[in-house]
């Protein structure tokens, strides 16, 4: 169900309904930047090779599922449609530059240089179409000593630094477990395409994105980057705690489930001790400021280590939450998708695809008033859209 108005009508079309797409992207970054676009009501037309597609098409399946069921393409390529085209063959061409000219946008994540070369890049398509918003994305950008490097999202995590402050302090650098390189490229090429479009609107002008997964990353660290800024410390692995506060992190309960904590401002820890119940704690000398609690961070978390172990994980997040400290159980996706509230919210979203039936697949987080801010229509077959378009 659409999200409705506040005053309880229903909302209008898609946002960017009028936009066309023209999206030769692949595998991660690119699809989920051009998947969001067409959420929002973008005529997306993906551009994949005769016969093969999208690699994300050739992947493995899952037990239980057959080669049909490409279910690493589904959650990046639904609203889409797609047609087959031979980049390389000329006698292509007219079809896709007729595309192209009445296109909005173009989207490419090939490695910098290959669209030149197939004379698909900026400046041989804003000859045909001025006003051409092309974005393109890349590991490193298309610029610097890295440019012509292969990129995955564990190569540009270890590069931008994000490894050297994900694991536990005494552990080895660990990878994060979301694509967090592919996924901030593809939200950044998001916002810069949106960008671009509200600008053409007052100038007129076309525009050309260059977006580097590694800067995109980069810039994600703000407070993470603070104290190296600030005084030249390198930041560290933390674990699950927050190095700026204490109490927080995570801890095991009587039923073997793990919650994450954050009690760790002086506001809270009043309220926090009155949960844990341990005599004096309050205002024990070596814990009365979020500073002392950082000094002494492991000898607190030797005092409520046992505690939080003595009652089972729902106790616990109930008793934080009803007083104000915000605490949480530390969730499986199937527990998430279980949860009365990502219900409410209608994360999951199901389509119904020709081949694979019902496939379930994340929804986004758009929700606005006037505008209805998801379509439901399934990945498209490869080629599938060959004759309408």
């Amino acid at each position: 169900m659409q999200q409705n108005q506040n005053d309880g009508t229903a909302p209008q079309d898609y946002p960017l309904d009028g936009i066309r797409v023209v999206d030769f992207t692949h595998v991660l970054s690119g699809p989920y930047c051009t998947m969001l676009l067409a959420d929002l009501g973008a005529d997306v037309v993906k551009i994949e090779r005769p016969d093969r597609g999208d690699e994300n098409r050739r992947m493995r399946s899952y037990p239980g599922r057959t080669p049909e069921d490409e279910d690493y393409f589904y959650p990046m390529n639904r609203n889409k449609r797609s047609i087959e085209v031979n980049l390389k063959d000329p006698d292509q061409r007219p079809r896709l530059e007729a595309l192209i000219r009445e296109a909005d946008v173009v989207v490419e994540n090939f490695t910098p240089g290959t669209m030149k070369k197939l004379g698909l890049d900026y400046d041989s398509l804003r000859k045909i179409n001025p006003g051409l918003i092309y974005c393109s994305i890349s590991g490193y950008g298309q610029t610097g000593p890295y440019r012509d490097r292969r990129a995955y999202d564990s190569i540009i995590q270890a590069v931008a630094g994000v490894m050297s402050i994900t694991g536990e302090p005494d552990g080895p650098p660990a990878r994060a477990g979301l694509m967090f390189a592919d996924l901030s490229g593809a939200m950044y090429a998001f916002s810069s395409i949106l960008t671009s479009l509200y600008a053409r609107e007052k100038t007129g002008k076309g525009n050309f994105i260059d977006l580097s997964m590694s800067d995109a990353l980069l810039s994600l660290y703000s407070t993470n980057a603070a104290e190296y800024m600030a005084v030249g410390r390198v930041p560290g692995r933390a674990g699950s705690e927050n190095p700026g506060r204490s109490p927080t992190g995570s801890y095991v309960c009587a039923d073997g489930k793990y919650i994450q904590i954050m009690g760790g401002s002086d506001t809270l820890w009043p309220r926090f001790c009155e949960v844990i119940g341990v005599d004096g704690l309050a205002e024990d000398p070596r814990f009365v400021s979020n500073e002392t609690r950082i000094k002494n961070r492991i000898a607190l978390r030797e005092i409520l280590t046992p505690v939080l172990d003595s009652q089972a994980s729902d106790h616990w997040v109930e008793a934080f939450n009803r007083i104000g400290v915000p605490a949480a159980p530390i969730n499986t996706l199937a527990d998430v998708l279980d949860d009365d509230h990502f219900r409410a919210r209608e994360m999951e979203l199901q389509l119904t695809h020709p081949k694979s039936g019902t496939i379930r697949t994340i929804n986004n987080p758009f929700r606005f008033s006037a505008y209805r801010t998801w379509k439901t229509n399934p990945p498209p077959l490869l080629g599938q859209h060959n004759d309408d378009l």
